[in-house]
């Protein structure tokens, strides 16, 4: 007959037993692929209004001086429905978006909100988006785009 001691290592070495595709409990945050694992990325849908949507450079831009905010950027093709950028350190960020083939309309995009105001129209203002270290920030969809935005960051340049 097994001892109590005995019963008790065995379920220690059962529990201790891990195994690959094993359901578990438990949030789960995936690193990104830069090898850095305090770094984070941003992903979301491109939802541009035109029929096909245009190849574009979209970029993560963080927060303090202009000058010295990160920047980091990443192009999509013609017809991408998504996009992820990583490699961001924590911060918060605007996600700002321009076309790159020459589209003559909505060329400007970003991840933007409601804003209320004393007199209409009010126009849309980006929305920040907080990266803490290692995460990945899902659903930052690119919701808005424009002609032209002189109000958004300016994009580095290439």
């Amino acid at each position: 007959m097994p001892t109590l001691r005995s019963a008790a290592i065995a379920v220690a070495l059962v529990a201790g037993l891990s195994c690959s595709g094993c359901a578990q409990s438990g949030s789960r945050v995936d690193a990104p692929a830069t090898g850095n694992a305090t770094a984070g990325s941003i992903a979301g849908h491109i939802l541009h209004p035109a029929h096909a949507i245009p190849a574009m450079r979209i970029c993560a831009i963080g927060s303090g001086a202009p000058a010295e905010a990160t920047r980091i950027c990443v192009r999509t093709q013609r017809g991408q429905g998504r996009y992820r950028i990583d490699g961001l350190p924590a911060d918060d960020y605007v996600v700002i978006a321009e076309t790159s083939d020459g589209t003559a309309l909505y060329r400007v995009g970003g991840h933007m909100q409601q804003v209320q105001c004393i007199r209409a129209p009010c126009p849309e203002m980006p929305k920040s988006v907080t990266v803490a270290p290692g995460t990945a920030v899902d659903g930052i969809d690119l919701n808005g785009f424009y002609d032209r935005r002189d109000d958004f960051p300016a994009l580095p340049p290439e």
